[in-house]
């Protein structure tokens, strides 16, 4: 038989102890608990600014729940506040088990935590006051109020959870690393060196102008690219397996997918501006590196799809399974759909309209926050050493996020394309005459009215999305503090 197909033996140090391991998961549930309670609060201001600014503007009128100013709230709440937070607590779990000694240091890990949760809490809900940076993703001021740190204190947690995974990883009784560890290592340097190189950068070292634009999007890129995504794959190279009872299919095949993402993902965020004022080298090497993004995307949902082959049967009898695999597929489809984007003529239609917008939620919400949910689900009980409190809630919480991410993404997707056909419409003529004719005969409002019915059919999936969400994080609490229920096992 082909080693490759099967799991490998961790080989065990000669002098690992033999006593029972005994796992300290209060980092885990430091982590998890309240992001379930953040993912309820800034969905809600989401699907509230679907429909108070899309569908029935300005119902509600005040400064401090205008777009402007609720936006980055809700973007940075659901990243920082959530899916981050959601994914360090996963890693605290799955860390210790694949190297099979408890958590290097907990004392370190909740300080750590407190750490990071003191500096985005008070970072994001500060925004609509006006301490915005003013830049996409990078919003967190360097003080508030002159004096209270906010971007070296979330820098120092980040560096502490480091610390505590890295000594971790060091201690470990097993001397080969499965692929996960690698994603979770790679994750922890990469972001480090975004957030030092291009998010402190942008305030204090970047010219103005486009050199600052460049570095931004190099920073947002690498956020999804070389943090979510790591991130994101490394749970799920650990909890596919796991819930399927079932080897990898390829250890090999995880570490091609792995170099390639250190590889490529850094220089791909020029794709975002295309045809804007950046040297056309620069544009055509962030294309030629967002077409080689196919090599990791294949490897990764190639394992996944083969590690379940068999056991597909698993799909619908296990809420981990069913995210974790829906996940996969939306992360094929986003990164198809990322490097065909970056092509210049189809750049042309899609930059700057809804259609964009739409490729970062399947990526962020469909790809990284459903491997967070069926992380969740897998991990939870068992830091909890209770069942699953109800599996008809996660069948509904399965389906609502199902239909409603269609619904969000299908709206987005075309609304977005014929968006930017209206807006390109512009570009048809052989003369200057009939250019401006052509801008003349759609005014830039009329696009607007015309996306109406997209945006209600995002609002309706948003809303599902919520209801969704709701039951979930109704279900987790409910495992956590009531009896289990008679017939629901583990």
């Amino acid at each position: 038989m082909n080693d490759e197909h099967i799991e490998e033996k961790l080989e065990v140090k000669v002098d690992a102890p033999r006593k029972p391991i005994v796992y300290d998961d209060r980092p885990v549930k430091q982590m998890l608990y309240p992001a379930l309670i953040f993912l309820v609060i800034f969905m809600a201001m989401g699907v509230f600014m679907a429909f108070n600014v899309f569908v029935f503007p300005n119902t509600f009128i005040g400064e401090y729940i205008s777009f402007g100013r609720l936006r980055p709230v809700h973007v940075n709440g659901i990243l920082l506040l959530f899916l981050i937070p959601a994914n360090m607590g996963l890693l605290y779990y799955i860390v210790p088990r694949l190297c099979g000694c408890p958590l290097w240091n907990y004392k370190l890990a909740t300080v750590a935590n407190i750490l990071w949760w003191a500096s985005t809490f008070l970072s994001t809900f500060s925004f609509p006051f006006g301490t915005n940076f003013g830049w996409e993703y990078d919003e967190h001021p360097m003080f508030i109020l002159g004096f209270i740190p906010i971007k070296p204190t979330i820098g120092l947690a980040w560096v502490l959870f480091g610390v505590v995974i890295f000594g971790t990883i060091a201690c470990r009784r097993f001397r080969k690393m499965y692929v996960s560890l690698w994603y979770t290592m790679g994750t922890i340097i990469w972001t480090a060196f975004t957030f030092v190189f291009a998010g402190i950068l942008i305030e204090q070292v970047a010219p103005g102008g486009i050199s600052r634009v460049n570095i931004n999007f190099f920073y947002i890129h690498n956020l999804v690219g070389l943090t979510f995504t790591p991130m994101g794959v490394a749970i799920a190279y650990y909890f596919i397996p796991k819930a399927a009872n079932t080897p990898l299919y390829s250890h090999r095949l995880s570490m091609i997918g792995f170099w390639s993402i250190a590889f490529f993902y850094a220089w791909v965020g020029a794709h975002h501006i295309i045809h804007g004022p950046i040297s056309q080298w620069l544009q055509t090497m962030s294309i030629i590196f967002s077409i080689w993004l196919f090599i990791p995307v294949w490897t990764v949902v190639a394992n996944f799809f083969l590690t379940l082959k068999g056991q597909w049967h698993k799909y619908s009898q296990d809420a981990t399974i069913r995210f974790l695999m829906m996940g996969t597929f939306f992360y094929l489809v986003t990164c198809i759909q990322g490097p065909i984007q970056a092509l210049r003529n189809i750049n042309e239609v899609t930059s700057k309209t809804d259609w964009i917008i739409g490729h970062s939620h399947i990526s962020l919400y469909g790809t990284f926050a459903f491997f967070a949910f069926g992380g969740i689900y897998y991990a939870l009980p068992r830091v909890a050493n209770k069942p699953l409190w109800s599996h008809t809630l996660a069948n509904w919480h399965f389906t609502t996020n199902l239909i409603g991410s269609f619904l969000f993404l299908l709206a987005l997707f075309v609304g977005g394309f014929l968006q930017g056909l209206q807006w390109a419409d512009w570009a048809n003529g052989a003369t200057y005459a009939q250019f401006q004719y052509n801008l003349a005969k759609i005014p830039f409002l009329q696009t607007i009215v015309d996306m109406w019915p997209w945006w209600l059919m995002r609002a309706i999936g948003g809303s599902l999305i919520l209801f969704g969400n709701l039951l979930f994080v109704i279900n987790m609490f409910n495992t956590i503090l009531l009896d289990p229920r008679e017939g629901e096992t583990q």
